[in-house]
């Protein structure tokens, strides 16, 4: 999971259609890059824009696992967007249907699960998530990556990018 900001950050600044985003992880699954200010909206409903006039490309969507994937699917077919966000692979089973619609749309969007361990972390044996990946595999028409340095994780972000016809769900260990 920290060699993922490192290839995020390159290509948030290269390509500004990337648009992320996290659940309440975003200090434990990196997907904040200097970029990607955070997106916000005043009382009004007008969109905030930031002190040097960008928009925001980091959507904070707080606990709505499903919610943040379903999202993901909509900006994917609105267009003009690719978006990404993440969370716990143990919250995958939240976003499951979410991800198999992207899969059946043949959506470019990518997931981004950390905390991919045998080992126990500080949440115990509720965040050892060692049958996930296979049950991601399972979806057709999702690409799964579980890279295991910093050389296959830009790898795999470069192939979820360039990927136009399906999702991608990279696993990222703790």
């Amino acid at each position: 999971r920290k060699a993922s900001p490192i290839a995020l950050t390159t290509f948030t600044a290269a390509r500004p259609e990337l648009l992320g985003g996290s659940a309440d992880l975003t200090g434990s699954n990196l997907t904040n890059t200097p970029s990607t200010p955070a997106f916000r909206v005043d009382a009004a409903g007008a969109v905030v824009k930031t002190e040097d006039g960008r928009i925001g490309r980091h959507i904070n969507y707080g606990v709505r696992e499903f919610g943040m994937a379903a999202i993901m699917n909509g900006i994917a077919l609105h267009g003009g967007y690719i978006p990404y966000a993440g969370t716990f692979l143990t919250f995958s089973d939240y976003r499951r249907n979410a991800i198999r619609m992207a899969a059946l749309m043949r959506q470019r969007v990518v997931h981004v699960f950390t905390h991919d361990s045998i080992g126990l972390g500080e949440d115990g044996p509720t965040h050892q998530s060692i049958e996930h990946a296979a049950s991601l595999r399972l979806i057709p028409h999702l690409d799964v990556w579980r890279p295991c340095d910093t050389a296959e994780t830009a790898v795999a972000w470069s192939a979820a990018l360039q990927n136009r016809e399906r999702p991608t769900a990279l696993l990222l260990s703790r």
